[in-house]
């Protein structure tokens, strides 16, 4: 009986032993915020240049925009390779590499697109992820505005003609999303999301600036629709302009 009471006490002990509360495990820590990058004004510099075209450029394509009465007529062609006397436009040009590590502050004020003529303009546009893209209609006709984003969230709206404007933002970079209209088929554009403003988009005289920059080394990259992408490295010092040139070339020249 001794020996049988022994056991039930053993036993206890073990059950209270083993009942007991695990100490509390230590909470994890929220990651610390990312810092907002301050560019020093004394000291920022630019990037300026020209996005060049060797050769012949290819004819432009025909547009056919009989469909719809509302839009222009006459001959069109479509903006896929526009260059005018060795320039080419409609490059999208931005920093890939060298800006110093940290959060930009996003633009409030919306980045405007238009519909003109039954086109959109422009035809490659810059946009900070976050900020708001404003599309507006100014033609006679009804349009429907489809990006075609790979990583962002679709969307798909109908606007009437002179309508109210369509205000959206995408969240995450991407680089040159085809925006198009459902109703007209030959209107398509071009818009890159990113995560910086040194960005910009070459005129019909190839040129580009991109301002505000720190001090550094950086990695320039020019990306186009049709003739994909080229990538220099530019040193900006302090107070200084760099200079930066892209060359593209048709087939006839590679």
């Amino acid at each position: 009986m001794k020996s049988y009471c022994s056991f039930l006490l053993l036993s206890a002990l073990m059950v209270a032993g083993c009942s007991k509360s695990q100490p509390p495990q230590p909470k994890e820590s929220a990651p610390a915020p990312v810092p907002q990058v301050v560019i020093d004004q004394a000291t920022a510099g630019s990037i300026s240049g020209a996005v060049a075209f060797k050769g012949t450029a290819p004819a432009p394509r025909v547009l056919d925009m009989t469909q719809d009465p509302a839009c222009p007529g006459g001959r069109q062609t479509a903006e896929a390779i526009v260059v005018k006397n060795g320039k080419l436009a409609n490059a999208f040009v931005y920093v890939k590499e060298g800006l110093p590590a940290g959060t930009f502050p996003v633009p409030s004020e919306p980045a405007v697109l238009d519909q003109k003529g039954c086109r959109y303009v422009p035809h490659v546009l810059g946009i900070m992820a976050g900020q708001p893209l404003q599309v507006l209609n100014d033609d006679n006709a009804q349009h429907n505005v489809h990006p075609m984003p790979r990583v962002n969230a679709s969307w798909n709206e109908s606007q009437p003609p002179h309508g109210q404007p369509i205000v959206k933002t995408f969240q995450k970079p991407e680089l040159m999303m085809a925006v198009q209209c459902n109703q007209h088929p030959w209107m398509k554009m071009y818009l890159s999301v990113m995560q910086h403003p040194y960005f910009a988009v070459s005129g019909e005289d190839g040129s580009f600036e991109i301002r505000n920059l720190p001090p550094g080394e950086y990695t320039l990259v020019a990306v186009h629709e049709k003739l994909g992408e080229q990538t220099i490295k530019v040193k900006v010092d302090a107070k200084e302009k760099a200079r930066a040139d892209f060359l593209y070339a048709s087939q006839q020249n590679l």
